[in-house]
């Protein structure tokens, strides 16, 4: 359809000006229903014709949103130009429909630019006027809120209006490319918190309507489709949908979103331990991202390569270590001033709100006071003087006292919001403390690495490797500090599931020896998780050490519940040989299991019976 609109307006528009304007629409009826992309340059001519033209009117208008739109993604500054020229000349006119299409576009050009604020305020504005001229329309600025609370980095919030957009009741009735957006949007805000069977759903309807809509932005829900299967640890799935999307991202030379997909095909290998594709892949995103200024995908693309030659090449990966850890630092200042720019627009819609609510309980207010003096005009007709004196100082005595109430209430919501800033500020500092500590503890681990390549004798390599592997224990728990929402508490199935998997890398035993976490979601405070992660690296050790001698295959079993009364059960098995008294010599692990397991008030008993089983209970620890 595109095709033929285009070159009929190329037929006929030798004509004259009036002919022009009217076949031109005809293309701009399809790029209303589209998103914005690359136009063909006669299309572009044809409406600068139009615009010339300079004749004040609803055409001019419509000229003008469809350039914004068609220049949202090659030229956005010049986007906003338009729509800015568009949305002046059609509330100029009081042409409505116009005026909502420019509000779009603004809308748009403002969320790819992360102008948060005049984003929103057109956003909001767009659906506003869509309720009155265009109900079907308002989907379209539901799914701008969307994008902008994701471009926030409030997932919270922009899945809130992903789902109040895709079940709209007249989504079906919306154009292909507002629906496309809901359904994408959807997808994104599902595997961004991890529902991973609804983003797969929903990223498996976006590219089935991209096959039927828009084939040319296949690769994006191919993307989501790679990270929904990698999380999942389908990483031949999640390699065929990340090879397609970079594939289609590299024919329509969309280098940056090319670059994401490289960084993700990179992480998909390491994970899949297939070291010379991350080299290949990680090389490719670091050189793409150092070109684009992407920190992100810098640091863990640099990343990636430390890891893979921190045993082979140790200087070569101290030094990707540190283009990695100065990566996060810039990431970390941004994500900083981010977080503060979503507290400053949330406190000033918070403080937008309040003052619409004060002026509505003034309006009341008025509105009862002339209700008052109403009826005591009533009663100064029916009753004496003296009655009426006493009313008028009665309200007099009411309104002083809704002064004072109003006084009070103001310097309660002056002092809330106070509260609420300092407490942002602080929950900001405590996440860099824990960032910085953890940026330590991997330095101190690298060099640990560093200096065990240097030591011939097989003794003191592997008391290094042990110290490694307990400084990573440690670091892992600030790591997950700093990551989470609670920064007094760590979940402990996630953070002995990295454990595990980090302690299997260091001994290179992932092929032969399983590690199940069998337990619930758990929350521990940080003063009883660096002891029991300390206590499950010494038992991970020693049971990877001795119980599957000469390369013996086996499974681990970690255990994790707390009783009723707030006793804390661990159990670490194993499947192997059996060998009594493994914690309970004069070594220097078994002695740092006792002391830690004496410091959390607890006891521990073993038990050889098919493997190793080694059981603790510990009591709840009290508040000085």
């Amino acid at each position: 359809m595109y095709c033929y609109v285009l070159f009929f307006l190329k037929k006929i528009s030798a004509g004259r000006n009036k002919t022009l304007v009217s076949v031109a629409f005809l293309c701009i009826a399809y790029i209303t229903k589209a998103q914005p992309v690359f136009m063909e340059q006669h299309a572009i001519d044809s409406l600068h014709n139009i615009i010339a033209l300079n004749r004040q009117d609803s055409n001019q208008v419509h000229a003008l949103y469809s350039l914004s739109r068609g220049t949202t993604l090659s030229n956005t500054n010049k986007s906003v130009e338009l729509g800015n020229t568009g949305l002046g000349l059609a509330r100029k006119i009081k042409f409505p429909m116009g005026e909502l299409e420019c509000l779009e576009a603004l809308s748009f050009s403002y969320a790819i630019t992360s102008s948060f604020e005049k984003g929103f305020s057109t956003a909001y504005e767009a659906i506003n006027l869509s309720k009155k001229y265009a109900p079907v329309r308002e989907i379209f600025g539901i799914n701008m809120m969307g994008l902008l609370y994701q471009k926030l980095g409030d997932d919270k919030e922009a899945l809130r209006w992903a789902q109040k957009a895709y079940y709209h009741p007249g989504i079906k009735h919306a154009d292909n490319f507002t629906q496309w957006s809901a359904m994408f949007l959807l997808a994104q805000e599902h595997e961004r918190q991890n529902n991973l069977d609804s983003s797969y759903q929903f990223a498996l309807e976006t590219l089935d309507y991209s096959k039927r809509y828009f084939p040319f932005q296949e690769d994006y829900p191919m993307l989501i489709l790679s990270r929904v299967n990698s999380k999942l640890k389908k990483y031949d799935e999640a390699v065929s949908y990340g090879m397609q999307a970079l594939d289609a991202a590299q024919k329509t030379k969309e280098i940056f979103f090319a670059n994401e997909v490289e960084n993700e095909l990179a992480t998909i290998f390491f994970n899949a331990n297939k070291p010379d594709s991350t080299e290949k892949y990680a090389s490719l995103a670091l050189q793409g991202a150092t070109q684009l200024k992407n920190y992100l995908v810098i640091a863990n693309s640099s990343n990636l390569l430390s890891r893979i030659f921190e045993k082979v090449e140790p200087a070569k990966a101290y030094a990707f270590l540190k283009i990695s850890m100065a990566a996060n630092d810039t990431v970390t200042n941004v994500e900083k001033t981010r977080q503060v720019k979503q507290l400053e627009i949330k406190e000033g819609q918070r403080v937008a709100d309040l003052h619409l609510a004060e002026k509505s309980v003034k309006d009341q207010l008025r509105f009862n006071t002339a209700a008052g003096l109403f009826l005591s005009v009533l009663v100064i007709s029916i009753i004496l003087y003296r009655n009426n004196r006493n009313k008028q100082k009665a309200n007099l005595a009411l309104q002083d006292k809704n002064d004072k109430i109003e006084r009070t209430v103001s310097e309660l919501n002056t002092a809330q919001a106070l509260l609420l800033a300092r407490n942002a500020e602080n929950e900001l500092l405590l996440k860099e403390i824990h960032h910085r500590v953890k940026n330590n503890l991997e330095v101190v681990s690298s060099l640990l690495v560093l200096q065990s390549n240097q030591i011939d004798d097989e003794n003191t390599r592997e008391a290094m490797l042990e110290g490694q592997n307990r400084v990573q224990s440690i670091g892992i728990v600030h790591q997950k500090l700093y990551q989470g929402t609670n920064l007094g508490a760590i979940e402990m199935k996630d953070y002995f599931i990295n454990l595990s998997e980090s302690i299997l890398d260091s001994f290179g035993a992932e092929k032969r020896v399983t590690i199940e976490c069998a337990m619930d979601n758990i929350d521990v405070d940080i003063d009883t998780a660096v002891p029991l992660g300390l206590i499950v690296n010494e038992l991970l050790t020693n049971t990877l050490k001795y119980a599957f001698p000469a390369g013996q295959h086996g499974n681990v079993q970690i255990k994790l519940r707390r009783q009723t009364d707030g006793v804390l059960q661990l159990e670490v098995s194993d499947d192997g040989v059996g060998k009594s008294g493994m914690m309970q010599g004069t070594g220097f692990g078994g002695q740092l299991v006792a002391l830690l397991t004496q410091q959390l008030g607890g006891f521990m008993r073993e038990e050889v019976k098919n493997g190793t089983s080694i059981y603790f209970e510990f009591k709840p620890i009290k508040a000085a």
